[in-house]
């Protein structure tokens, strides 16, 4: 019942709740990380260059071989570095992309402006991702996109 009760809660105050968190989720992560993503696509092609330019240089014998190797593997190690952000980013944006769909989903539930008399397993199952008893009165549903709501049982 506590999972009616919260629903139709949302349904009275969504415009107050769920449509700013929405609006919230959709942006705010995503355009740092697409940010950082072209940042290091940049820093790669830097690194690239500069591998080249120090092969060259060894090439006609400018520097020598322990220098070379020295720098080489540096810039081997930073190139390591950039492509773990990157795929890290990556994740995270499709992690974002999946927690606003989720709210999305509820939020064109919600907006049909239907109450619930009963439970509704699919929405149950679509929305929630784990419950937490806060104590005999209060439990806590965190939904799948990031947001937990109390509701008192």
């Amino acid at each position: 019942m506590a999972f009616v009760t919260m629903v139709n809660k949302l349904v009275f105050g969504h415009r107050i709740i769920l449509k700013p968190y929405v609006e919230a989720i959709k942006g705010v992560s995503k355009d740092t990380s697409l940010r950082r993503i072209q940042e290091i696509q940049s820093l790669l092609l830097e690194n690239a260059e500069q591998r080249e330019t120090l092969t060259k240089l060894m090439a006609q014998d400018y520097i020598d071989q322990i220098f070379y190797n020295e720098e080489n593997n540096a810039l081997l190690l930073q190139t390591d570095q950039y492509r773990a952000e990157m795929t890290a980013l990556n994740k995270s944006l499709t992690r974002d992309t999946t927690l606003v769909t989720a709210a999305l989903d509820l939020l064109r539930f919600i907006d049909k402006g239907v109450m619930l008399d009963a439970f509704d397993e699919e929405l149950f199952e679509k929305t929630v991702a784990r419950i937490r008893m806060l104590s005999r009165q209060e439990v806590a549903f965190e939904l799948k996109y990031g947001l937990t709501l109390k509701e008192r049982t």
